[in-house]
């Protein structure tokens, strides 16, 4: 079913292997001459409001009537808040901005009608009242990811600052999880990496409860977790770990039980504390990679910083990433343990075990050090004073290797081991390097602990200081397929939403299926959500708003029944 006629806003290129090296040129010249500067993602980031709607927005083109259900987008919202005691409060980095869940519902038409579908888009801020309390006192009275201290505060107001820190002001912005155990069917529950959780309204996303992972179990006492708490397919259990600091800190991986919504723990794991984002998860395991984002006084100094950010050891490439391996059906608890060079990584992509080895293959998306975290100050992202120079202009930074990476990694079944004073390395079976890895990768979640092929990233061509185009990667030839906007539109993550059989026997291709990511169309200050069709990474259609959505981290589609 059509809308209106549709031109495509964007173009579509295919990139084989042998263009890599060009697209790394491309791209380092494009930096170089700031091209950043000219890319006005600004209205995606600050100036932002709320819209409880529902708002009916104006659909062009064919968004497919089996894509129907809800989209929610999370991420950060405010970045400052106005007629503070002390004036104008800004937060200083991106994932510190007050959390911000978005919903567009895709509405198919009535049987009795003959039309496109509809495209419902409603808002809802979720930490009003953290933001009161900024209003209130001048200042954020929570512990943060990295908000910048004041210079001026002397020894004796940093450690009284210790003590009068909020831990009922949270700020949970990271991640959307649907029909989670404890919480029931339709449930909507936002995640971050603090081990709060925030239980929404699914239709008005108003808050509904906040909790910790200790209301879930009472040896899940840590103060983090993994922003991307993962569900088993075969059980519909929801996996994560807890991290605990103290004199020796501690790593809980635990699991949430579908059937009763009682919580287990798989393994109780001694090991330095460092930010871990994601992990991954196969049939039979949990593997929890420990990059080298290490915090000092095993964990304790972040109190003393009041941020994660300001808590890290400097990176020390000598150090090495720490790979756990934990069973996740028989009780065995931690079964191996691996180790591999420094690097750092937000997210992981997709595990799977290869049925006659039981080889495991871990994908993911790493840097070669934690300096992309710096990139995601507000000042560098809206380069103000300059800061998306400095950081940009930065040696180093424009080199083929500072680039991320994807890689698909095999932890071999035969080399499982566990306290052995040399560990195994993890062998690197596929290597993707340059713009093409990018960041915030998706797949087609039916393939969820499954050998995948396809990849969708975010990814640059170093034209803004955020991402600028959409890739679809081919893990098999590392072929790649980009969709590009017009100058100035900044994508958000791009969720793939699979197409239903048309039959009970119908086997469908892995890249059967649309994307669906919100624009940011920079130069009108507007937003539109778009619809990829995932094979061929060509525009279907949009939905447009008469207004800026805020760039979110991520999101989830649940579908509904046609």
């Amino acid at each position: 079913m059509m809308g209106s006629t549709y031109i495509p806003q964007g173009t579509t290129t295919k990139l084989s292997p042998a263009d890599r090296e060009a697209s790394i040129k491309a791209s380092t010249d494009n930096l170089r001459r700031e091209a950043f500067t000219e890319w006005p993602n600004d209205a995606g980031f600050d100036g932002l409001t709320e819209h409880r709607g529902p708002i009916e927005l104006s659909v062009k083109g064919n968004i497919p009537v089996w894509a129907a259900g809800s989209l929610y987008r999370t991420g950060p919202g405010q970045c400052k808040v106005d007629d503070t005691k002390s004036g104008t409060f800004h937060v200083s980095h991106w994932f510190d901005g007050l959390a911000h869940t978005h919903r567009f519902d895709i509405v198919p038409p009535a049987q009795s009608e003959d039309g496109p579908v509809k495209v419902l888009y409603s808002s809802r801020r979720q930490s009003e009242k953290l933001a009161a309390d900024i209003k209130k006192k001048g200042i954020l009275r929570s512990i943060t990811f990295g908000q910048r201290v004041d210079p001026c505060v002397g020894i004796f107001s940093k450690f009284a600052s210790v003590f009068s820190k909020r831990q009922d002001l949270v700020n949970v912005a990271v991640t959307v999880n649907t029909s989670m155990p404890s919480f029931g069917p339709g449930s909507v529950v936002l995640g971050t990496d603090a081990s709060n959780m925030c239980h929404i309204d699914p239709v008005t996303m108003e808050p509904k409860t906040f909790l910790n992972q200790s209301n879930l179990h009472p040896e899940l006492k840590g103060h983090f977790g993994a922003a991307h708490g993962l569900v088993d397919p075969q059980t519909g259990d929801y996996i994560n770990y807890n991290l605990d600091f103290g004199k020796q800190s501690t790593y809980r991986i635990f699991r949430l039980d579908a059937a009763t919504a009682k919580a287990h723990i798989l393994a109780v794991i001694p090991y330095k504390p460092a930010f871990v984002h994601s992990f991954f998860m196969t049939q039979n395991y949990i593997v929890l990679c420990v990059p080298v984002a290490h915090y000092e006084w095993n964990g304790l100094k972040i109190p003393w910083e009041g941020n994660m950010l300001d808590a890290f050891k400097p990176f020390d490439p000598s150090e090495k990433c720490r790979w756990f391996v934990v069973d996740l059906r028989h009780g065995r608890g931690l079964v191996a343990e691996f180790e591999s060079p420094a690097r750092f990584f937000f997210h992981t992509v997709n595990a799977f075990e290869e049925e006659d080895s039981g080889d495991i293959y871990c994908e993911v998306i790493d840097f070669p050090n934690r300096y992309i975290i710096d990139g995601f100050y507000y000042n560098v992202l809206l380069n103000r004073n300059n800061a998306g120079r400095e950081y940009w202009g930065k040696d180093g930074q424009l080199t083929k290797e500072s680039y991320p990476r994807l890689c698909r990694f095999r932890l071999r079944k035969q080399d499982f081991v566990t306290g052995a004073a040399s560990l195994p390395a993890p062998e690197c079976v596929m290597e993707l390097s340059g713009p093409q890895a990018g960041d915030f990768p998706v797949i087609n979640p039916n393939y969820n602990c499954k050998r995948h092929r396809y990849d969708y990233i975010l990814t640059s061509r170093g034209l803004s200081t955020f991402f600028d185009s959409i890739t679809k990667v081919d893990t098999d030839t590392q072929e790649v397929l980009r969709w590009e906007g017009p100058h100035g539109h900044t994508p958000g993550e791009a969720i793939f939403v699979p197409r239903p059989p048309a039959s009970a026997g119908e086997v469908l291709d892995e890249d059967d299926g649309v994307l669906l990511s919100v624009i940011l169309d920079g130069p009108n200050r507007t937003s539109y959500l778009l619809c990829l069709d995932a094979k061929t990474m060509t525009e279907l259609g949009t939905a447009e708003c008469g207004f800026a959505v805020a760039i979110g981290l991520h999101g989830r589609h649940v579908s509904v029944s046609i």
